[in-house]
C-alpha cells in the first residue's frame, strides 16, 4: 500500500480523462459506495442502476453525476473507486495526473491509495 497526496483543482477534467477506461468501470458497485456515503441521491443510484444493461451508459451516466458535483463527491468517487472492484479506475486518474503534462492534482491533501 502506498500514499498518494493529492488536491483536486479539477475534477471535471480528470473525469473526462476516465470516459477513456469507462467500459471497465462498474458503475453500480461505485454508485452503490457513493450513495452509502451520502454522495449521490436516491435518484441519482436508481438512474445508474436503470442503465445496468448498457454498462458503458451506466458509467458514462456516473461520471457525469460526479464531474458536476463538488470536490467532496469527487473525493468520494476516489474512495469508491478504491473500495470496490475499480482501483485500476483510480490507478489511471491519479497516473494520468502525475505525469507533469497535466497537472489536476497537487501534493496538498491526502488521499490514501
Amino acid at each position: 500500500m502506498y500514499s498518494v497526496k493529492i488536491l483536486i483543482l479539477d475534477h471535471a477534467a480528470a473525469l473526462r480523462r476516465v470516459y477513456t477506461v469507462s467500459r471497465k468501470l462498474e458503475a453500480q458497485s461505485v454508485a452503490r459506495n457513493m450513495f452509502l456515503c451520502n454522495a449521490l441521491t436516491l435518484k441519482e443510484l436508481q438512474s445508474v442502476y436503470a442503465k445496468r444493461s448498457t454498462p458503458v451508459k451506466a458509467a458514462e451516466l456516473l461520471l457525469n453525476i460526479v464531474m458536476n458535483q463538488s470536490d467532496n463527491v469527487y473525493s468520494c468517487f476516489l474512495d469508491a473507486l478504491k473500495s470496490t472492484n475499480n482501483r485500476h479506475v483510480f490507478e489511471f486518474i491519479v497516473s494520468a495526473s502525475c505525469k507533469g503534462t497535466n497537472k489536476l492534482f497537487s501534493s496538498s491533501s491526502s488521499v490514501e491509495a
